[in-house]
């Protein structure tokens, strides 16, 4: 009671310090920025008597508006010059977490794409229906996964290994004649639904292909690549929940003769979403 009372009051004095000066000064630009900075300095006071916490490298912060994750959820929003670190304090300091412990993470989900089909299905969870790959990462039944930033990329598979390289476009020298045809997922679209609700109801896929400057032009050399340049920042960060029901589905324009998933003997071409963010453990709503 006696820390909600040193906010209160501490906060109102910022306040009125604030519009005291915006009174003063009769330029607009002067005034925002004597009045930020006095926002400012009332922060790392309120820091300083252990009242609320600010994270290394943040600029500032602000309380009570808006989460940044899918749920909406008011809380201590950081300013920082670090988008993950941001969105981890977020979390942190999210009361639904606490004691939680919170850890940078990825998943990386992954279908089969077929000439049949123009819908691509990705199970979430281990032990949702399809066996995982080795190379496939799902979220334990326990936990939360909160995305912060997503990529897609295809995949030419050799069957029983793991050395096959994700594109972020269809690259002709693995994917042969099947680049073509491939091109039509990107000129799809994305939908996230968890537990009935659609957080995310179409987003383009044309924001995932990402065609570098310098191409594979043979088996025996690369693409140019960077992963943090190929994935996509989400505003806001999307929340896996293991033990919930979340559907994640790309549908695209097919045609006759599609041969998107036609693969060379003893490949498979797979379809990847490439997910970093926050590993809750122990965070799942059920349990």
């Amino acid at each position: 009671m006696k820390r909600f009372i040193s906010f209160a009051i501490a906060f109102l004095s910022i306040a009125l310090l604030s519009a005291g000066i915006v009174y003063a000064f009769d330029t607009p630009v002067l005034a925002t920025t004597a009045a930020v900075s006095v926002a400012n300095a009332g922060v790392y006071a309120l820091t300083t008597l252990d009242i609320i916490q600010i994270p290394y490298g943040a600029f500032s912060v602000y309380i009570g508006a808006p989460g940044a994750d899918s749920r909406e959820g008011a809380g201590v929003q950081v300013i920082s010059s670090e988008r993950s670190r941001a969105a981890f304090m977020t979390y942190k300091t999210n009361p639904e977490y606490a004691g939680k412990n919170i850890t940078a993470s990825y998943l990386r989900l992954e279908t089969v794409i077929t000439n049949g089909n123009n819908k691509l299905q990705f199970k979430t969870y281990v032990g949702d229906g399809t066996t995982q790959t080795p190379t496939e990462k799902r979220l334990e039944r326990n936990d939360k996964f909160a995305i912060v930033k997503l990529g897609f990329f295809l995949l030419s598979q050799p069957d029983g290994k793991s050395t096959g390289r994700l594109h972020s476009y269809p690259n002709p020298t693995d994917f042969g004649a099947a680049a073509a045809d491939l091109e039509a997922i990107f000129n799809g679209e994305l939908s996230i639904t968890i537990n009935r609700t659609k957080i995310l109801p179409f987003y383009d896929m044309q924001s995932f292909l990402k065609v570098p400057e310098t191409q594979q032009s043979g088996a025996g050399n690369r693409d140019q690549r960077s992963l943090e340049k190929l994935l996509v920042n989400l505003t806001p960060h999307i929340d896996l929940d293991g033990s919930g029901t979340n559907e994640i589905e790309i549908t695209y324009p097919s045609h006759a003769g599609f041969a998107g998933g036609t693969a060379a003997s003893g490949f498979k071409h797979y379809a990847v979403l490439y997910a970093k963010g926050f590993l809750i453990s122990g965070g799942s709503a059920n349990i």
